[in-house]
């Protein structure tokens, strides 16, 4: 008989425990960050998507143009507030809502390497 309670308690230890899990599992869940959005050109081939949260990175070649891939960013965040050109590389610094952008452009190949950061702007 008592093999018999022990049994049934630890049956229901288990499904006690199991239960307290999926109620873990469901809040998890429903604490879930949504992703940044980050526009990126039509003929974009991403390599690198890392936009579950700030601050977020998206990394991909293109073969626009820099001229292209500029007028698109400056139409989707506005004028750049800032451009450094370093080591090949053209820098756009834009600021949209309380974000802080920064657009990298870098020949690769026939190719252009286009890295967007987005962070939260210091206050």
């Amino acid at each position: 008989m008592t093999t018999t309670r022990i049994s049934k308690y630890s049956l229901l230890a288990g499904l006690t425990g199991a239960a307290l899990l999926s109620l873990s599992a469901l809040t998890f869940a429903s604490d879930e960050v949504t992703p940044i959005s980050i526009p990126i050109l039509d003929n974009a081939q991403v390599f690198a998507d890392f936009t579950d949260d700030t601050p977020a990175v998206l990394n991909y070649f293109t073969s626009s143009s820099e001229d292209q891939i500029i007028s698109f960013y400056n139409q989707n965040f506005g004028e750049s507030i800032a451009q450094e050109k370093k080591r090949d590389r053209l820098t756009l610094t834009y600021k949209k809502e309380k974000q802080t952008i920064r657009v990298v452009i870098s020949q690769q190949n026939n190719k252009r390497q286009v890295d967007i950061i987005v962070e939260q702007a210091q206050e």
